[in-house]
């Protein structure tokens, strides 16, 4: 029987032992370093573009899918004028007009700060410890993260990016927030200062007619209970913001496993090019 020299055996040994460590497919073609670093990138070109095009005017307030909405509070001081702002038609029309003076000022707001998210989500993103790699390249959210389920998910990176960092992020971004909702984008008012004039009239009313606008809402059939609003602006809108953002940079996420070669990365087009066939087929 043949016998193969102890330096080749040893070498055999080596070799078998780096290629499991540093995670290579069975053709060796891509490693596990290189799926972690393709997905960084893929979500650093994610977020970059995302706080570019959200900083621009209208990058909120003017589209649809993410435009931030009036807080449930305010919604709910609209239903309830029906009954409170008939003892005071002044401080109803004061409220109603003042109502998408806020709604366009919380948009602008959040459209000033984005562009300071960028560093936030850098710095995020290079912390991130992805420990799932090679499944959030094939589509799996890793158990635990957020929307994790059966079948091919071109948004795995995005979700495990937020399920890992959210907090962090609101933490990191809610100053930069809170100054932007104090910056005067609708005329010579803020969104926290609209917000202050519509709940500080509101709650007047609350205290002034409230049992009387209590009994008006039960004779009409309806159980209604006035309470004065004290809700966090700033708190409500970095979140929505966040939401936001999120939505932007899974929508690059996409375009990237879609069509990785029309990117000028090399480790972009590396990575995300060994999974194209299988986006083409399981999406």
């Amino acid at each position: 029987m043949k016998k193969f020299p102890l330096i080749v055996l040893a070498t055999s040994m080596v070799a078998m032992v780096s290629c499991d460590e540093i995670g290579l497919s069975g053709d060796g073609e891509l490693s596990t370093a290189e799926v972690v670093n393709g997905l960084k990138t893929a979500l650093n070109i994610g977020t970059d573009s995302s706080t570019a095009e959200l900083s621009l005017k209208d990058g909120y307030y003017g589209n649809p899918l993410i435009k931030i909405p009036l807080p449930d509070e305010a919604e709910m001081i609209m239903e309830k004028m029906e009954f409170i702002g008939k003892y005071s038609s002044t401080a109803q029309n004061l409220i109603e007009n003042k109502m998408e003076s806020l709604r366009e000022a919380i948009n602008r707001s959040a459209e000033d700060a984005a562009k300071d998210a960028k560093p936030i989500f850098t710095d995020a993103i290079t912390n991130l410890t992805i420990k799932d790699g090679w499944e959030i390249l094939n589509g799996v959210v890793p158990e635990g993260s957020e929307k994790a389920g059966a079948g091919f998910d071109s948004l795995a990176a995005t979700k495990y990016l937020k399920n890992q960092t959210y907090n962090s992020l609101v933490d990191a971004y809610s100053p930069k927030m809170n100054a932007a909702l104090d910056k005067k984008f609708v005329g010579n008012a803020s969104a926290t200062s609209l917000w202050n004039d519509i709940t500080s009239n509101y709650n007047g009313l609350v205290v002034q007619y409230g049992s009387a606008a209590t009994l008006a809402a039960k004779l009409a059939g309806k159980d209604i209970s006035f309470k004065e609003v004290n809700t966090n602006l700033g708190e409500f809108v970095t979140a929505k913001a966040l939401d936001g953002l999120f939505v932007k940079v899974g929508a690059q996420e996409k375009e990237i496993r879609k069509n990785p070669f029309q990117w000028a990365s090399d480790i972009i087009q590396k990575v995300f090019g060994y999974v194209k066939d299988a986006v083409a087929s399981k999406e």
